[in-house]
């Protein structure tokens, strides 16, 4: 008992926290008793065995070439974005500046994230607005779905 006093668990599972099934991933509160050190939940052995299978993937690809596209795709959704009278909150001038992420102003960000996924289109809630990530996956087709849902949103 002195020594659960004294010390911290070096790792924990998702039964190691008082409240194990309140699915919180900002904070948590590790359980006094001695299970957060022997509870270690469930490896997720599905993403231990791909991540090796994914590296070589990304290699196949290459960095450089998964880079251009996300940033080419990007580069698309901003002039998309714009054009539909939206307004961009991330950088979009400098080149050295952009990434694969735009953050949008909006209103309602709750809403618009949960309007958005009832229509297949997946972002995700920041407080300004929502935060939209072109992958090298996406293509063209995906932004324009985007666009779309949003759009439809404005309407009355």
């Amino acid at each position: 008992r002195e020594l659960l006093a004294r010390t911290r668990p070096r790792s924990i599972g998702w039964m190691s926290v008082e409240n194990p099934y309140g699915m919180s991933n900002t904070e948590f509160v590790v359980r006094p008793d001695a299970a957060p050190r022997a509870e270690m939940g469930c490896p997720h052995f599905a993403g231990i065995f791909a991540i090796g299978a994914a590296a070589e993937y990304f290699q196949r690809l290459g960095l450089e070439r998964i880079e251009r596209r996300v940033l080419a795709l990007n580069r698309y959704l901003t002039e998309r974005l714009a054009d539909a009278g939206w307004r961009v909150l991330s950088p979009t001038r400098r080149e050295g500046a952009r990434s694969a992420e735009t953050l949008v102003a909006m209103a309602e960000p709750r809403r618009t994230v949960a309007q958005l996924a009832r229509r297949g289109v997946a972002v995700t809630l920041k407080p300004e607005g929502i935060r939209v990530a072109t992958h090298f996956f996406n293509d063209e087709t995906d932004i324009d779905r985007l666009i779309d849902a949003l759009g439809e949103m404005k309407r009355p």
